[in-house]
């Protein structure tokens, strides 16, 4: 567990002395998302060629402007590179491993169904996003960011999620 915050704390101590003040809301909830990529398993990349990159997809309205890839560009997680691609509707959504679902989408059953299969880490900000199938939620409780973690929706969706990961949050099965 120890190792999750001092990952977690590099990052945002980075972006601090970067900018010489606090991280704002989205460069804390970006630096999350590329730490995950390090504490989630996907076996569909346990097969795939070492070039393939892990993919971070934000669906609907972007609420992170460049906060994403100040974060995310030129790192690697797991031995590949992460790469990001924003999709404006469920209808131009392309594989990826990690998707952002922005509070825009307002049906998010119908982007369950659509990546179910697909072996897609879903992280959200909505409320009640991991009560209702979403796997992480980022939360906001008393300034701060707080994950909840639907497991049973990570193991549905073929994931498996760090017991140190898991240990940052306040774990759900639904």
């Amino acid at each position: 567990m120890r190792r999750v915050f001092k990952l977690f704390a590099s990052v945002l101590v980075l972006m601090v002395s970067a900018q010489g003040q606090a991280p704002t809301e989205y460069q804390i909830k970006a630096a999350f998302i590329y730490n995950f990529a390090k504490f989630v398993d996907w076996p569909s990349l346990d097969t795939a060629a070492s070039d393939q990159p892990i993919i971070v997809g934000v669906l609907g309205e972007d609420p992170f402007g460049q906060n994403l890839e100040g974060v995310i560009n030129g790192k690697t997680a797991n031995g590949r590179r992460v790469a990001i691609k924003r999709f404006a509707n469920l209808q131009s959504l392309t594989p990826c491993h990690i998707l952002f679902i922005s509070s825009s989408q307002r049906n998010l059953q119908q982007v369950f169904s659509a990546v179910a299969a697909s072996g897609v880490l879903t992280i959200g900000e909505t409320d009640r996003f991991a009560d209702t199938g979403g796997i992480i939620q980022l939360a906001m409780l008393e300034g701060r960011v707080r994950l909840v973690v639907n497991q049973a929706a990570a193991e549905r969706a073929g994931l498996r999620i760090s017991a140190k990961l898991l240990g940052l949050a306040r774990v759900i099965r639904k």
